[in-house]
């Protein structure tokens, strides 16, 4: 019977992963619709080939999917699989999310894992709530931002700015170093002048926001104040949007062609507002990578499935592979923003170095902008020349 005291964490387990289809399903809507400019309350969920309305039961998350084999009750028009995924993908993300937030307090936030076996009792307190759900929703904003970039190529600015207020409104009313009181800040000394030393590595305290935008801090704006709070969220959201616009800039001044998008420049800003302008920095070059490791997993996929070798207008097969359309930014960035999120505690002692240097972060920024436009225009295909008359 010894698993019964352990009932109060498989409780709220099971019901964050309940949370987490129910806003699956509501960022489904949000995904069908807000591409297209229709709203998200009316009318009421219906199919899109025979515009009837679905059943309420129907429309439970997952069940009603699976009850009916992916198609319309009354026409069996088949329905995206997309609407699944997003449903189970949010669910996952969101307990992953409370474990690590809540039950193995992966940050390492002081006073911030939950103990059902003790004090806590079987309701966790509300500031392990409120720490929960300020980050659930930047990965629910991730979420459909990275799911209507893949289908649409778009990520709008209703969802990015919708979910960036609310960092804003969350940092404001959880300053760092929140949940820990402002004077965690004394663990560092008071002379060091600057945290660029190894002695204040692992020192600095995390909070909902990582971070503070610079450390020491200054009088205006101190720990656990509103105005420590705000900047943080406006100064992570400029830096998360610069770091892409400069990029595109770079890239598109070098290579002559459209690079990125305004988009993903939103999506940095979102992420921004929520964890300060260090993690969104980094976000871009991890998301990146992952950017490149869905364009190999999504090619593979493309050419090994029967379809990719049909012709497009007659239907005749053609020879040799076919390659799929430009796989959108944005999927790989959000990735990029989770990974960098949760391996911060790892890597963020590690770059303290460069991240509060004022003159190291500036040179690493020309350097990187140097080479970008140096591989752009060493990427640049020269102009075609058009085809003159054969006399």
């Amino acid at each position: 019977m010894d698993w019964w005291f352990h009932f109060p964490a498989v409780f709220w387990c099971v019901t964050v992963f309940t949370l987490g289809l129910m806003i699956g399903s509501f960022l489904n809507v949000v995904i069908a619709r807000l591409p297209y400019e229709k709203s998200l309350v009316w009318p009421s969920s219906r199919c899109f080939a025979c515009y009837q309305p679905i059943r309420l039961t129907d429309n439970i998350p997952v069940l009603g999917f699976l009850r009916l084999r992916g198609r319309c009750r009354a026409c069996g028009a088949t329905f995206s699989a997309r609407y699944l995924w997003v449903e189970v993908g949010t669910g996952v993300a969101f307990l992953a999310l409370f474990l690590a937030e809540v039950l193995f307090n992966w940050s390492g936030i002081p006073g911030m894992k939950y103990n059902y076996l003790g004090a806590d009792g079987a309701f966790p307190p509300a500031r392990f709530w409120a720490l929960f759900l300020y980050h659930a929703t930047l990965m629910s904003g991730l979420i459909a931002a990275a799911a209507i970039d893949a289908e649409h190529r778009i990520i709008p600015a209703q969802v990015t700015y919708t979910v960036m207020t609310v960092g804003v409104i969350g940092g404001v009313l959880m300053p760092w170093p929140w949940p820990q009181p402002a004077a965690a800040v004394d663990a560092i000394p008071p002379h060091f002048t600057s945290w660029i030393l190894d002695d204040v590595a692992g020192k600095i305290p995390v909070g909902v926001q990582p971070w503070p935008f610079w450390g020491p801090t200054f009088d205006a704006a101190p720990p656990g104040s509103w105005k420590m709070g705000l900047l943080n969220s406006v100064i992570g959201a400029f830096v998360g949007s610069l770091v892409v616009r400069a990029t595109k800039w770079f890239f598109e001044t070098g290579f002559g062609r459209e690079a990125l998008g305004l988009g993903d420049a939103d999506l940095l800003m979102m992420a921004g507002a929520f964890l300060g302008w260090q993690i969104p920095m980094l976000s871009l070059f991890t998301g990146a990578v992952a950017a490149l490791v869905l364009k190999v997993f999504e090619s593979v996929c493309w050419n090994s499935a029967p379809a990719a070798r049909q012709g497009s207008s007659a239907g005749t097969p053609v020879s040799g592979p076919v390659q799929p359309r430009e796989l959108p930014f944005g999927p790989g960035l959000a990735i990029g923003v989770v990974v960098t999120w949760f391996a911060w505690p790892w890597l963020g002692p590690k770059l303290q170095f460069p991240f509060f240097d004022g003159t190291t972060m500036l040179m690493l920024c020309g350097f990187m902008g140097v080479g970008l436009l140096a591989a752009a225009l060493f990427m640049r295909r020269p102009a075609e020349t058009p085809l003159t008359a054969v006399k």
